[in-house]
Parts: C-alpha cells; structure tokens; sequence
C-alpha cells in the first residue's frame, strides 16, 4: 500500500486571508453608576488575498494480483487546499475518513497516517517555506506576538496587584490609557497593602507582650520531671501536625513550636 497525492486546481481563491489591522478599541460600561469601561481589540481591515487556488488529492492505493493479473484498488482520503496544509494538520481535515478506512481494511489508523505523511510532509515543508516568505505570515506572526505579550503583561499585573482590572487602565498594545484611574487605583492598593501591614504588626506585637508569650519566654524551668515527659509528647505530636509538608508554609510553625521547646527546656 502506498499514498498518492495529486494537485488539482481549485476554482475560488481562499478569502480567508489574515487581518492586515489589530486594532484596540473602548468599551463604554457601568454598573450601578459605577463606570467599568475598559479597553478590548479586534482584527480589522482588509484581509490579505490568498491567490494560489491549488489543492491536493490524497488517496491510498493498493496493488494486488488475481488470477496472474495484477489489479489495483484506490481508496480517496480527502482533498486539501494549499492554504489548509498550512493552517490545519491531517487529523483535522481527515481523521473521519481515516479512521472509517481503517475500519474498512482492518489495519490500524497508525499504518494509514504513516502511508500519508511519507509523501505529505515533504510537501508541508516546502508550502510553509512558500508562505513563511509572504507579507501576510510576518503580519500575522507580528500581531500574534502582540497578544502574546499582552497576555504575559495582564497576567503580571494579576499576580501583582491581586486584580483582574489591566484593562480597565492598559490596551492591547501596552499602552496607558487611562492614567488617572490608573493612579487613583494603585493609590488605594498600596494604602489598603500600609493597612494590612499596619494590621500584622501590632497583631504580632500584641500576642509578643502577651502573658502566653510572656509565660512561655520565661527561661526558669518550673517544671517536675514527669512534667517535662508530658511536654516531650505534646512536642512530638506538635512537630507532626506543624511541619512545612504538612501546613504548607514556610516553616514559621516549627520555628514557634522550636522556641516553646527551647523555654520548655526538654
């Protein structure tokens, strides 16, 4: 068994050229009087002309003799535009028809798939090498980058100020557009941040002074020998159910647990 592929001429162009534009643009929004505009972005333009009309037949053939005559069967895959081979792979245009083929001949899809890319991968390589040359491809791959770098800024800025509202303030192309609000949002981010951290700090000076602090910090051991075989149990449960595995932090509870150890003076 071997794959034929034939080319053929199609009689309409592909239409489905790349946007020439990626364009940002506002969305005008609010919510209970509350504006939630924010900047979003769309492809634009004309689209590219795709004026090669070619196509390829791809079909399984088989030969085989009968009564001293050698006989031939052909069993028709699918049939592939130019810019198809480009955009899409075997399995997208022609895993139904294979997998019903397979069934059909009792072989396994894999030996089909294998027949067709030993003559359609050469082919692939020496299109894309075609197309990678073209306008369209470097526009394409420059607005693709551009979303691509878009989605890395959105993400930092997530992960930074704990906030979903990029762009609320930023476009497509990383562009401040809104610096006031801007302004006004990260002014009260790093005032509620002042707050919590106003907030931890008198929580642990608090709880430091405390006379459960104080109790434990006291380095005169006031404790009876059989005392200390309780404080030695309480410990090695303690460690068990504080460490960094299990509570998934960064050891601060074993540090505690250590220091209560250490004025336990077991």
């Amino acid at each position: 068994m071997y794959c034929v592929i034939q080319e053929v001429e199609l009689r309409k162009e592909n239409t489905y050229g790349a946007y020439k534009e990626l364009e940002a643009y506002k969305v005008n929004f609010s919510m209970n009087g509350e504006d939630m505009s924010y900047y979003s972005h769309r492809y634009t333009g004309n689209r590219f002309e795709r004026s090669i009309r070619k196509a390829y037949k791809m079909s399984i053939h088989k030969s085989y003799r009968e009564h001293g005559k050698v006989k031939k069967k052909q069993w028709s895959i699918c049939t592939a535009s130019y810019y198809d081979l480009i955009e899409f792979s075997l399995y997208d245009y022609a895993a139904s028809r294979i997998e019903k083929l397979s069934n059909e001949l009792d072989i396994k899809e894999d030996v089909i798939y294998e027949l067709i890319y030993l003559k359609l991968d050469p082919l692939v390589e020496k299109i894309k090498e075609e197309f990678y040359k073209t306008e369209e491809h470097t526009v394409k791959t420059v607005h693709e980058l551009t979303i691509k770098e878009y989605l890395r800024k959105k993400e930092e800025f997530r992960n930074k100020y704990d906030s979903d509202s990029y762009d609320y303030y930023y476009d497509v192309f990383g562009v401040l557009r809104e610096k006031e609000k801007f302004e006004a949002f990260k002014k009260q981010y790093e005032a509620a941040q002042e707050q919590q951290r106003s907030y931890y700090e008198n929580y642990k000076s608090n709880y430091n002074s405390s006379s459960f602090g104080s109790y434990f910090n006291n380095k005169q051991s006031n404790y009876t020998d059989k005392e200390k075989e309780y404080l030695k149990k309480i410990y090695r449960t303690a460690a068990k159910a504080l460490h960094p595995d299990v509570v998934k932090d960064d050891g601060e509870g074993m540090k505690f647990l250590n220091n209560l150890k250490e004025s336990w003076e077991i």
